[in-house]
């Protein structure tokens, strides 16, 4: 009966790994609990409820507890995101020409500016195993598009679009960049799993509800298949309202926001100087009013990111880890101004900013904080070029 019992508890509680990966984020978000106002994320409450923790994932299944942990949420968000019900499963599958494996999409998650997803590779027999583990994954064997360039350059998207009923593809260029990431730790003799994300940062949705085709290794064969960008999250827009602005070189005025990611835009009231060289190539940089307002010593603006929060109707806050800065003009928009300020995904630490912390709902949003200057948020409807 002894044995039996040791047996159903290493079927039950979670790996020695897993357990302590489970303590290192709950120490990262009680940490983050004592800097941060942030509600939703039950930052302030993560170390109370530590041994509660341990004690529920006794009374669960393991395959219950790692379907928590594992995958999506693991990869790219804070363990305690709320975003479950955002995520859609199943999203592609293929067994190619040959058999022996099968790819699948397990999981993916958009607003159109950010996409990520969980790819699985399982073998289904003995040489499919074997391929599986001699076969090498990159970001040019699995792949969304056929661009050219590391994977933060721009590159030209293979969209399938309905026209007048017919099932076409256009060419358009996209702002942004494909990052493959193998999930070692989760691979078995059967199984390889792979975290693969986009992230634009020009202040657009490009890829929402878009069909993108996509390319990857199959047995003794070339994978190709149309796949849907399940970007079920809503963008919302506001205008910014406020009596002044964070600086006399820029002027925020508008807010596009979805769960996941923002945009901030505004007008340019001198933040860079522009003049053609010797051989007549055009060149910009800030402008010395501009970098002696908010420039450092190596004469870099915000080095340390554009500070910024974003106010919640429930009085919660999220400050941003790190605001990218891009001050450029997008020309993207009818009504409203085409100057980027700041865009990116939501992030509470600066170290590990890449990790995404998202916003319960945009259409909650109250106010934002734009280094030290607070503006009111009124909704209001932007149109796309």
């Amino acid at each position: 009966m002894r044995l039996d019992y040791r047996k159903m508890q290493e079927e039950i509680l979670p790996s020695k790994e897993t357990q302590d990966w489970m303590w290192e984020e709950i120490e990262k978000i009680a940490a983050k609990g004592e800097k941060k106002q942030h509600s939703w994320a039950g930052l302030k409450m993560a170390a109370s409820i530590a041994a509660a923790v341990l004690v529920f994932v006794a009374l669960i299944p393991q395959t219950s507890w790692a379907d928590q942990i594992t995958g999506l949420v693991r990869e790219f968000f804070y363990v305690n995101a709320d975003i479950k019900q955002d995520i859609v499963p199943n999203v592609y599958e293929d067994e190619g020409k040959y058999g022996h494996v099968r790819m699948r999409i397990q999981e993916m998650i958009s607003d159109g500016a950010c996409t990520y997803c969980t790819i699985c590779y399982e073998a289904l027999d003995a040489e499919g195993e074997q391929w599986l583990r001699e076969q090498e994954f990159d970001t040019e064997s699995i792949r969304f598009t056929s661009y050219a360039g590391d994977d933060y350059n721009d590159y030209d998207a293979s969209i399938t679009v309905a026209v007048d009923g017919e099932i076409k593809s256009k060419t358009k260029t996209v702002i942004g960049g494909w990052e493959l990431h193998e999930q070692e730790e989760l691979a078995t003799e059967k199984t390889r799993y792979f975290a693969c994300s986009f992230e634009n940062d020009s202040g657009s949705f490009p890829l929402k509800n878009e069909s993108l085709t996509l390319f990857y290794p199959m047995y003794r064969s070339q994978g190709i298949g149309e796949v849907k960008v399940c970007s079920a999250l809503d963008t919302v827009s506001y205008r910014l309202v406020g009596d002044k602005s964070p600086s006399e070189y820029y002027e925020p005025e508008y807010l596009v926001v979805s769960k996941l990611s923002y945009a901030l835009f505004g007008k340019d009231h001198g933040t860079h100087k522009h003049w053609f060289d010797k051989e007549g190539m055009s060149c910009v940089e800030c402008s010395e009013g501009f970098l002696a307002e908010k420039g450092d010593n190596e004469n870099f603006v915000y080095p340390d990111g554009i500070p910024l929060a974003f106010e919640m109707e429930d009085g919660s806050t999220l400050e941003m880890g790190y605001a990218w800065t891009q001050l450029y003009d997008v020309g993207r928009t009818v009504s409203g101004p085409s100057f980027l300020i700041s865009a990116g995904h939501f992030n509470v630490d600066r170290e590990d900013w890449g990790r995404i912390m998202p916003i319960d709902d945009p259409n909650e949003l109250t106010g934002i904080d734009i280094d030290g200057v607070h503006y009111d948020l009124v909704r209001e409807e932007i149109a796309d070029k």
